[in-house]
């Protein structure tokens, strides 16, 4: 179990290097940097073998979770030890720190060390090392030149010494610049994974950018590698072991397979920002109902430098959900779309997030006076995914991904990045949900950087977007630097030598999340599809887009070679979000279909022929009389948007909506739709120039 320990600061000291050497244990002599555990002295020989021999640290350093005054180190030692760190300003004569911690086989001889009251936007040098016992030796330096160089002295430390560098972050009121660069999905995928090593860690390790945002899929616990597979039948008594072997093999690959991944090279120059996906644990789970879960977990835990509570030690906390503030520009929001997450089964309301981050996103979003705010998602918002959004049935999170985009317009959020992996592809696009004809966010996509790389999509109709690039088939990572003055914002995407496939530079006033207040909401078709989609049609999940034959130009069509069940036109996000305004206005729409007989009614239970819904709460509303049903040319049809028109509430004890749940449900409106389907077996059916109107 890991014991936190300090001897908090050493005395000042003239020169930084020195004071760390003898915090380390290293004698100068005339000849060079000795390390006390590889030929001391003879003077100093008591004092190591008093304080314990060097331990050996096994898999590289790493720092993480930086602030403007903070960062935690990640180590590993070879059996149990105290991990001891020494560190100071990079190149300065300041004062040094040091740290230590206790570890054995309770964390997998794996410890974390948080560095406290350090300099903003400053560069810092670390050094690591692991002793037998609690005490660290100090023998005395002599007088030589060979400490003054710190290049010098990090190619020159004793064997069992780790030496690595950070950047904290600039004050929150400093106007800086900040770079980073981000990626995930390394080593795994299927049973023939793509193997070490990955240049593309090695790019961007050369670009020494101010942190690396490791986005995901860190491992491959569900792929086999030589750490092993796991599956839905792994024992949870093995698991733990096949986890912390995935993440040691990471940093240090079996020889058989490749001489590094460089993954620590990348590690030894920047801190890292960890995230994790559902490859962690196994393939798209969800937190709260996978048994593997808890295990996965520890070991992500373990092996990454994370500090995202402040009523945890380092590393020790189950909340992988922060925020962390760069400069006056740019704040990074880090989310866990995993370990709360519903099942994803067919519903039309399931949280991704939990009730908890959910809403300390949206507060964390308004409050946040950054220029930029970057949203880091492990899977993107504007693309479909397993996780914010899917139109084929039962996959999805749309309820709550429009609870998000509200937010963001309501409030409004200014200025919102979003920036993903997961999809092995990448993507840059601009969203425009309520079509006011200005972007709400951009999302940038990349990845992956050692798995199978697959084509690009579309982007997800219903939140109308704008695509910039797609590319698909190659590793790649994304990159983003925010200029000193704040007012552009420039993303890149390179491929895994570093490079550049594509750059767009956003400006301030690119983005506007201002709401719109409209009388009238509309959809014509006289263009495109409008980010129109389809639901529960067993076919297809998007409509097919003609351009003529419309009531009047273009429209949407769709066909059923099954029948039997209704499926449905789903509106996009422009119709949905707070719309009490209006209740008791009409919504219009025209149907048609290509043959009108063998028609059925529509079970109210299945959706009526239009259904309103918010969460769980659902209306529905049923055409009545000889003309209830669409004929083979183009039928209109006027709903009243009013609890008088005898609305079918399926989610209370009463038939009937009142109008206080027909406001409540239109003042956070999830879901549209439309039946499509109207007639038993085979069909075709399709829609035209639907007004929503106050």
């Amino acid at each position: 179990m890991a014991e936190k320990e300090t001897d908090g600061r050493f005395e000042p000291a003239t020169d930084t290097r020195r004071a760390i050497l003898r915090a380390i244990g290293v004698t100068a002599t005339s000849t060079g940097v000795v390390g006390t555990a590889a030929g001391a002295r003879s003077d100093d020989a008591a004092t190591s073998r008093a304080d314990g021999d060097l331990v050996a640290l096994t898999h590289g350093v790493a720092s993480g979770d930086v602030t403007a005054t903070s960062a935690v180190v990640w180590a590993r030692s070879d059996g149990a030890a105290t991990i001891h760190v020494a560190y100071a300003e990079d190149g300065g004569f300041g004062d040094v720190g040091y740290e230590r911690t206790r570890v054995d086989d309770e964390t997998d001889d794996a410890g974390h060390v948080r560095l406290t009251d350090l300099e903003s936007g400053s560069s810092y040098r670390y050094y690591v090392w692991a002793t037998e016992t609690k005490r660290t030796s100090r023998p005395p330096l002599s007088n030589s030149d060979a400490a003054r160089d710190a290049r010098s002295v990090a190619t020159r430390l004793p064997d069992g010494v780790e030496t690595a560098t950070f950047v904290t972050a600039p004050a929150p009121d400093d106007e800086a610049s900040v770079s980073f660069a981000w990626s995930g999905d390394t080593w795994g995928y299927g049973d023939d994974p793509v193997e070490p090593p990955f240049p593309g860690l090695r790019a961007i390790a050369e670009r020494e950018p101010d942190f690396f945002l490791y986005h995901g899929d860190t491992i491959y616990a569900d792929a086999r590698t030589p750490a092993g597979k796991i599956t839905r039948d792994t024992p949870i008594e093995d698991a733990l072991e096949i986890y912390r072997s995935k993440y040691k093999e990471m940093r240090e690959p079996p020889s058989s397979v490749a001489e590094r991944t460089y993954l620590r090279e990348l590690l030894e120059r920047t801190s890292v920002y960890t995230i994790w996906d559902n490859h962690e644990v196994i393939n798209n789970f969800a937190g709260p109902v996978e048994p593997l879960m808890p295990e996965g977990r520890r070991a992500f835990r373990e092996y990454w430098p994370l500090d995202r509570d402040d009523t945890a030690d380092p590393g020790e906390s189950n909340r992988f959900y922060d925020s962390f503030r760069w400069g006056k520009h740019a704040e990074l929001f880090v989310i866990d779309t995993r370990q709360y997450r519903d099942p994803n089964v067919d519903r039309d309301s399931k949280t991704l997030l939990g009730d908890d981050q959910l809403e300390w996103l949206k507060r964390s979003l308004a409050e946040s006076d950054a220029t930029w705010k970057i949203l880091a998602s492990p899977a993107p918002l504007g693309y479909p995914s397993d996780s914010w959004a899917n139109s084929a049935p039962g996959t999805g999170y749309e309820a709550e991904l429009l609870e998000v985009v509200d937010h963001v317009q309501t409030e409004p959020v200014s200025n919102l990045v979003v920036v993903a992996g997961d999809v092995h592809k990448s993507v840059v696009g601009a969203f425009d949900p309520d079509d006011d004809g200005t972007f709400e966010f951009v999302e940038a996509i990349a990845g992956p950087l050692g798995a199978p790389a697959g084509r690009p999509d579309d982007l997800y109709p219903a939140l109308n977007g704008t695509e910039f690039f797609a590319k698909g088939g190659y590793a790649n990572f994304g990159t983003v630097d925010v200029d000193e003055s704040g007012e552009t914002l420039t993303i890149g995407i390179y491929d895994e030598t570093g490079a550049e496939q594509f750059s767009k530079t956003i400006h301030t006033d690119d983005i506007d999340a201002r709401p719109t207040t409209p009388d009238r909401i509309e959809s014509t078709f006289d263009d495109d599809a409008d980010g129109w989609l389809v639901s529960q049609n067993g076919r297809s999940d998007r409509p097919e887009y003609r351009g003529t034959d419309g009531d009047p130009g273009g429209h949407v069509t769709d066909d059923d070679s099954q029948g039997g069940v209704a499926w449905y036109y789903q509106a996009p996000f422009k119709f949905l979000g707070d719309r009490e305004a209006f209740y008791g206005g009409r919504l219009r729409f025209a149907l048609r279909q290509t043959r009108s007989d063998e028609q059925f009614a529509a079970d109210p239970i299945e959706g009526g022929d239009v259904l309103l819904a918010s969460g769980e709460t659902k209306l529905v509303y049923e055409f009545r009389g000889k003309d209830g049903n669409p004929g083979t040319e183009w039928t209109g049809f006027d709903v009243p948007l009013s609890a008088d028109a005898d609305w079918i509430d399926l989610s209370a004890a009463e038939p009937f909506a009142t109008e206080e749940r027909f406001r409540t449900v239109l003042a956070n409106l999830h879901v549209l739709r439309i039946r499509g389907e109207y007639r038993v077996g085979a069909d075709t059916s399709a829609l035209d120039t639907v007004v929503l109107s106050r």
